[in-house]
């Protein structure tokens, strides 16, 4: 019986040609590929290819989403993942039970959970890279800043007068900065429902209502106040948009076929709203228009899209030097 005939090689790095094409919105097609031999299961691991791989795509996937919603049972917070891809990132079981707890942002790879209730403080979050260089591809292990606004009566004032004071937590210094205030004037609140939007070196926080933006600015460490169109319904939700400005998503004469429906969350980069209904939660592209329901009809306060690359050397646990020295 004659020996099996050999395939023929590709040329030399044709394989990582086309494996840099494989679509990063689905973590399992890189996965199947490291498996079909050690040569591919090498490069895919490489730190190279990896690096290459994510220039490649700029645009980190969404591989699901949080959403903080009210339990029927006692009325608490209770943080939800749900995955939009096969191989999802995070096991469900770590925020199944973990009542009382929400998340509060997530940008660049990273998650920040707090504990609370919606409602009580009003306070709103927002997490991101403390490299003002970096390129935000693969940082999540890197010193960030956590940015927090907040609303409150102005002291020896009309108890309608209201303050919004911002402060930054550093990482780095393991501190919160030098806190910078600016005046509200009567019945503004920070909407504590929507996390901030990071725009180039601004983030921005939307006030109940959607009426109004503050603006904080991260390098002059000042808050100041945008007016919003007044053409929408039931407020508005900030989302950066492709050519790094700042957009407003929201519902105005809805001509949707869905029960009061209302923007409830976006992802960065993709275009890509949610909206929350009576008769369920559904994503919807903003280019084409299309939707497709994602959740239940429960109480949902806000969803949070968790966008990152996964590549098998995340699956394998093959983590950077200065995080394994931590671990």
């Amino acid at each position: 019986m004659a020996p099996p005939r050999r395939l023929p090689e590709l040329i030399d790095g044709a394989t990582e040609e086309i494996l840099l094409r494989i679509a990063p919105e689905e973590p399992a097609h890189l996965v199947r590929a490291s498996l079909v031999c050690k040569l591919w299961r090498r490069l895919l691991v490489d730190p190279a290819f990896v690096r290459r791989y994510r220039e490649f795509h700029r645009t980190p996937p969404m591989l699901g989403f949080f959403q903080n919603q009210l339990a029927a049972a006692d009325r608490v917070h209770a943080p939800w993942f749900v995955p939009t891809t096969s191989a999802p990132p995070l096991p469900q079981l770590a925020f199944e039970y973990s009542t009382g707890w929400e998340v509060l942002s997530s940008c660049h790879g990273r998650v920040l959970v707090g504990h609370g209730s919606i409602g009580m403080n009003l306070v709103s979050y927002a997490v991101l890279c403390a490299v003002g260089s970096c390129n935000h591809l693969d940082c999540h292990g890197g010193p960030f800043l956590v940015v927090s606004v907040g609303s409150c009566p102005v002291v020896s004032a009309p108890a309608t007068d209201r303050l919004a004071r911002a402060c930054v937590y550093s990482s780095e210094t393991r501190a919160w900065g030098t806190p910078t205030s600016v005046d509200l004037g009567v019945s503004g609140n920070v909407n504590n429902k929507r996390s901030g939007a990071v725009v180039r070196d601004g983030i921005y926080f939307a006030l109940t209502w959607g009426e109004r933006i503050l603006k904080f600015g991260l390098v002059k460490n000042c808050l100041s106040i945008i007016f919003t169109p007044d053409v929408y319904q039931c407020g508005v939700v900030l989302m950066p948009m492709e050519d790094g400005s700042l957009g407003l998503a929201g519902i105005k004469c809805s001509s949707l076929h869905l029960c009061q429906p209302r923007v409830i969350g976006f992802a960065e980069g993709l275009g890509v709203i949610f909206l929350g209904t009576d008769v369920g939660v559904f994503m919807m592209e903003l280019k084409s228009g299309r939707k497709r329901k994602v959740g239940e009809s429960r109480v949902i306060v806000t969803i949070i899209p968790f966008m990152s690359f996964y590549t098998p050397d995340c699956g394998s646990r093959k983590l950077p030097p200065h995080m394994q020295e931590i671990n």
